[in-house]
């Protein structure tokens, strides 16, 4: 054979041998630049897992402190109460004039720890919302119940002004809270002789409930600090109410929860109005009144 076939021989062998090299290369870099990617991913992963852990260190360090200030006061009050009556050194017309008082205060702290034990329970266990088909004006009467007394002691109007049956899908308790929590809020930021009204609006796939008072309003350098992640906001009311500044942030987050948003508009000195969204339901007649539903004994009666 002669040289020049074997030199094109060699170059076509040297030429192939390159080309592999070149995918082998090629694919090494693809595989490195995957590995790459994959770690950056749990680099940013790690990073959001520590920024998790710093804000939950964070938050325990505010409950902390809120329990140490809206807790200690009443139950300190209670305590220094009952030993001077078991010392006998408190006539009865002092005990009957700090009663109401403390009662108030003691319903407000259990408020507040139950508010705190759902906050906790949301955070720790990461509960889920467990929806199911409600109806909202059952829960609005019974919220409107329970701060009857609320409102009674400061001369407040309350009025449920929802027109028609409202159905929404919804997790039940996580609801109740929501409309507790905006509830006492209104009142706890309404002179004397005020209203707190609440209202249900249909928009779209949504009931759009409305908590409106004429209160005293929140200022421009308070309205950020709302919703928070990062400090406690709490702000006596009107009737030197204590809080720990948690209620807004719980209903923010168990709207949010349900599929709903939270909101706010406010006018300093003329009151403020929370709305929060929440997914309506199909409503039957068996849902809202199961007595007139025709499989119901009373109706089958009839």
């Amino acid at each position: 054979m002669t040289p020049w076939p074997l030199m094109r021989s060699g170059l076509g062998m040297s030429d192939l041998l390159l080309m592999l090299a070149a995918l082998v290369l090629a694919w090494a870099l693809r595989r490195q630049r995957q590995q790459n990617r994959a770690l950056r991913h749990e680099q940013a992963a790690l990073r959001r897992q520590q920024e998790e852990l710093a804000k939950l260190s964070e938050t325990k360090s505010l409950l902390f402190c809120a329990l140490a200030h809206d807790v200690r006061s009443p139950l300190s009050s209670l305590y220094s109460l009952l030993t001077l009556l078991d010392l006998g050194t408190i006539p009865i017309e002092r005990l009957t004039a700090h009663k109401e008082q403390l009662t108030h205060t003691l319903g407000t702290t259990l408020q507040l720890l139950d508010g705190l034990l759902q906050w906790s329970a949301a955070h720790v266990q990461d509960i889920r919302p467990r929806p199911r088909t409600l109806v909202l004006n059952d829960l609005v009467a019974e919220t409107l119940a329970l701060v009857k007394m609320e409102a009674a002691h400061k001369q407040i109007s309350l009025r449920d002004e929802l027109a028609q049956p409202c159905a929404c899908l919804a997790d039940p308790d996580m609801t109740r809270m929501v409309l507790r929590n905006l509830l006492s809020n209104a009142i706890k930021f309404t002179p004397e002789a005020g209203t707190v009204r609440i209202t249900a609006e249909l928009k779209g796939a949504f009931w759009e409930v409305a908590v409106t008072d004429t209160g005293v309003g929140i200022t421009d350098a308070d309205q950020p600090r709302i919703f928070s992640d990062t400090s406690v906001h709490s702000t006596s009311g009107t009737a030197d109410e204590r809080g720990a500044g948690l209620g807004l942030r719980l209903c923010k987050e168990f709207v949010e929860r349900n599929g709903g948003q939270l909101s706010f508009q406010t006018t300093p000195a003329l009151g403020t109005t929370f709305c929060f969204t929440i997914p309506r339901a199909a409503v039957t007649v068996a849902d809202y009144a199961p007595e007139l539903a025709p499989d119901h004994p009373r109706a089958a009666a009839e």
